[in-house]
């Protein structure tokens, strides 16, 4: 024991005041053994060694299935510049590392015995692009199977990292301390007090007016070692009144003891950490947490319970603290509650959908922009966790667009185009993939929050199926067949499809038996050819209930036909379908040329099924349609929509509420110019100024209100006057509780937006980056109106239909209630294209587009 201490004694007191000795760039450095199998990954030894010795590590392989019972600690920390390494021995070679980790390496050594760890850029081969595919979807059990996950922070003294061959080391000892959120602590929080008061004293002395008194030497308090002290005791309720009353004994307001340790504590959040997209994941599953900052240690809880004693509403910043500091303390508290916050519905629900953490955490940083949605996979829901295939071989673009159409496929929404799609940092992207690297404007966030708890409330009228390969294809014919023939069977007296349809089903069945069979057989697809014989018996029933004698241009002006249903589009990547036709032995092929050409055959097209009663919904299906590889068609999507207006007018940009003279003189140039409009009326400026909003649920300090018609509307109309005349007359928020859910919505409504109008004089807000003549439409899966963007074809194109960009969506004025038309619910069900007679194609108001 006493040899041990003896070594540590010596590595405290002389080898801190040396920097470590330099290793050779050796020219052929570590190579990495591959890993036996997927499950498998390595973790790090660091050897034992005193400060001066090079750091020296080995790598071992361990199976993932028996990780919890290995024991090891978990590193979490920013990689820092690639460009600026240091050297350290690997398995006896040379390896490079970031100086940043360089660093970590050398404070998270222990001098008497080695220390196991999981560190990204030693235990991955970060060469080999598969390896780092396959090991990121393996890095929640890997975090969460660790004994600790430990956060390094940096060296405590520099704000960047420095080589430590560079760094000037001077004073003393170093304090190696270490916290445990316990009675243990106590000798540190001594110090603390310590250190407080003489540095009180020398402050009073050396501003006193008496020059006979004598001056005490004056000792600054530690900048890291302090810091940690007083988080300490801002997380313990005793030990912050004794700080309050301690503060409270200072006469001379200009000194300031604790805005050294604030001033050191906003330095430590600006450690890139704090803005890694890899550490939400990191930190989330851990079992435990704990921050190493240069010598000191501590439980991450010292911070948790810090941040949560600052933040309530009894705590008095001020009393302690001066306002650049109190600020400093906001945000402190803000990145860490947000850790615990997340780490609690993790905790209860085992994940969060993506889109919203793509969302949230845009701001995050990334080295490689992929990371941005490889870094959120493990925290989504179980059912999102293989979104996109974790692979980077792929390109950013690539990985971007696959997740923005799963998004689109699992959720059979368009939710993903909510707020503006033209904030892009990168070009490479087509307008409806947006961009994950960009930071998603905050008042966007807010709205999609809102409209995901209006999600039971405002559902997309119009469903949306993403069809990707030809098993998803055949099932989803079978699924409508099969709703449409149970609906039938209920009452088949009642309910019969006309009589042309018998010749149609016939030869249907026929064409599905000479082409589609014979190739499946020919692979050898089982499932494929049990569905699709599904689909010939689903033909044969239904054919026996053709007997309805109507001709299909009466049908077609029957009213009982609606435009709204349900919409599937294909997506498909022509350039991977010309290299791979199709893979052979898969019973859910993907698209490829021969299956093509014989879809093309069958008419697989556009408009779809058909008949529609007061039940249920229909299905508008879109088709497949060959491209050859000199066309452009990659990146496109393509759907039907429904016109809804094209825009006249674009008002000025209501910035943000921060500053509100500014956003109350941007109404008030909305109103002034839209009142001068024909048809103008005041209650539809204010119900467009509000995106909306309905007021429905029953409040003790407000009246049953909603934007809907009879007496409610009367009494909204009424309230609505009074708030909008007060906003206009005044550029204030009224002191009333009963305008306060108004004032919300307004701010929610217009944030980061543009007032604009339709041709026909209809108002709506919309994205920021909008223009005259952009086109708004109804699309499938949207729950709001679409705002796009016209654009021309290029030579050689050849569309069905019109080109558009995405710009975004927006909120678009209903008409009077006098004039909506209920809407018509069609019959369940829906049928191929080939199976609609052109008289009931040509009344639909539906167009197909093409977005890219």
């Amino acid at each position: 024991m006493q040899q041990k201490a003896k070594v540590k004694d010596e590595w405290e007191c002389k080898e801190w005041l040396l920097p470590p000795k330099e290793l050779p760039n050796e020219a052929n450095p570590y190579q990495h053994h591959k890993l036996s199998s997927d499950s498998e990954i390595r973790l790090v030894t660091i050897k034992p060694g005193t400060w001066r010795d090079p750091i020296s590590c080995t790598l071992s392989c361990h199976s993932l299935d028996f990780l919890p019972l290995t024991e090891y600690s978990a590193l979490s920390y920013a990689w820092g510049s690639p460009g600026v390494t240091d050297m350290i021995l690997l398995e006896g070679r040379s390896w490079p590392v970031t100086v940043n980790l360089a660093n970590a390496l050398y404070f998270l050594r222990d001098p008497i015995k080695p220390v196991r760890m999981w560190i990204d850029a030693l235990c991955i081969d970060q060469s080999d692009l598969k390896e780092r595919g396959k090991q990121v979807q393996l890095m929640k059990e890997i975090y969460s199977s660790g004994t600790q996950v430990v956060v390094y922070l940096g060296d405590g003294k520099n704000h960047r990292p420095k080589r430590l061959a560079d760094q000037q080391i001077n004073g003393g000892v170093p304090v190696w301390a270490n916290f445990h959120n316990n009675g243990l602590d106590e000798a540190h929080i001594e110090d603390f007090w310590e250190a407080l008061t003489t540095f009180i004293n020398s402050s009073s002395m050396a501003n006193s007016s008496n020059r006979h008194l004598p001056r005490l030497r004056r000792r600054p308090l530690s900048s890291t070692f302090h810091m940690f002290c007083l988080l300490r005791i801002l997380g313990d309720e005793a030990l912050t009144w004794k700080l309050v009353d301690t503060m409270g004994k200072i006469s001379d307001t200009s000194i300031d003891p604790l805005g050294t340790l604030i001033e050191n504590l906003r330095k430590t959040l600006l450690n890139p950490w704090w803005q890694r997209i890899w550490v939400v994941q990191e930190m989330i599953v851990s079992r435990v947490a704990v921050v190493r900052c240069g010598t000191v240690k501590c439980p991450w809880e010292i911070f948790i319970l810090a941040a949560s004693a600052i933040s309530r509403p009894s705590f008095d910043m001020f009393a302690l603290f001066h306002p650049d500091s109190a600020k400093v303390l906001q945000y402190f508290c803000r990145q860490v509650l947000s850790f615990r916050d997340l780490r609690n519905q993790w905790q209860k629900n085992l994940g969060a959908p993506m889109l919203t953490l793509l969302q949230d955490f845009s701001a995050r940083r990334a080295t490689d922009e992929r990371d941005k949605v490889f870094a959120l996979l493990g925290l989504s829901l179980p059912a999102q966790r293989f979104l996109v295939q974790t692979s980077y071989e792929d390109t950013v673009a690539d990985v971007y667009r696959a997740t923005a159409v799963e998004l689109i496929r699992r959720s059979q929404s368009l939710d993903i185009w909510r707020g503006d799609l033209a904030r892009k940092n990168r070009r490479d992207l087509s307008s409806w993939v947006p961009d994950w690297s960009a930071v998603y404007d905050e008042a966007d966030r807010r709205r999609a929050q809102f409209a995901d708890g209006e999600k039971g409330r405002r559902k997309a009228v119009w469903k949306l199926t993403v069809v990707k390969s030809e098993g998803e294809y055949w099932k989803f014919v079978a699924e409508g067949m099969t709703l449409l023939l149970h609906w039938i069977n209920e009452k088949p007296k009642e309910r019969k499809l006309p009589e042309r349809l018998q010749e149609v089903f016939k030869s249907y069945r026929q064409a599905l038996e000479a082409d589609g069979l014979r190739l499946y057989r020919k692979w050898e697809a089982t499932a494929l050819i049990t569905t699709v014989e599904r689909i010939q018996e689903l033909c044969c029933k239904l054919e026996s209930h053709c007997s309805w004698r109507i001709d299909f241009g009466d049908l077609s002006k029957d009213p009982s036909i609606c435009a709204f249903g349900r919409s599937a589009t294909f997506y498909r990547e022509v350039k991977a379908q010309l290299s791979t036709p199709f893979e052979e032995r898969r019973d859910d092929l993907s698209f490829g040329k021969e299956t093509g050409d014989w879809l093309d055959r069958m008419r697989v097209g556009y408009d779809t099924v058909i008949f529609h009663t007061p039940e249920s919904d229909n299905a508008i299906f879109t088709g497949f349609k060959w491209y050859d590889k000199d066309v452009r068609r990659r990146n496109f999507l393509s759907m039907e929509s429904v016109p809804r207006g094209t825009v006249a007018h674009v008002g000025d940009r209501l910035f943000s509420w921060d500053d509100r003279s500014s956003a109350f003189s941007t109404i008030s140039k909305w109103v002034s110019y839209y009142e001068r409009m024909p048809g103008y009326q005041k209650i539809k400026m204010a119900k467009t100024l509000l995106g909306g909003a309905s007021f429905a649920k029953p409040r003790r300090d407000i009246a049953d209100i909603d934007i809907v018609g009879g007496e409610g509307e009367r009494i909204t109309d009424a309230l609505l006057l009074e708030w909008l005349d007060h906003i206009l007359q005044r550029e204030d928020f009224q002191n009333d509780t009963r305008m306060k859910p108004f004032n919300e919505a307004l701010v929610l409504a217009t944030a980061g937006r543009v007032m604009f109008t339709l041709k026909d004089s209809t108002l709506g807000l919309g994205p920021a980056s909008m223009a005259v003549g952009d086109e708004v439409k109804m699309l499938p899966g949207a729950r709001s109106p679409i705002m796009l963007r016209f654009l021309l074809a290029e030579h050689g194109d050849a569309l069905e239909g019109p080109a558009y960009t995405v710009v975004g969506d927006c909120y678009l004025d209903s008409p009077s209630s006098d004039s909506r038309e209920k809407p018509l619910k069609p019959w369940p069900g829906w049928l191929p294209e080939t199976m609609l007679p052109s008289e009931l194609k040509g009344f639909w108001e539906r167009r197909r587009i093409y977005l890219f």
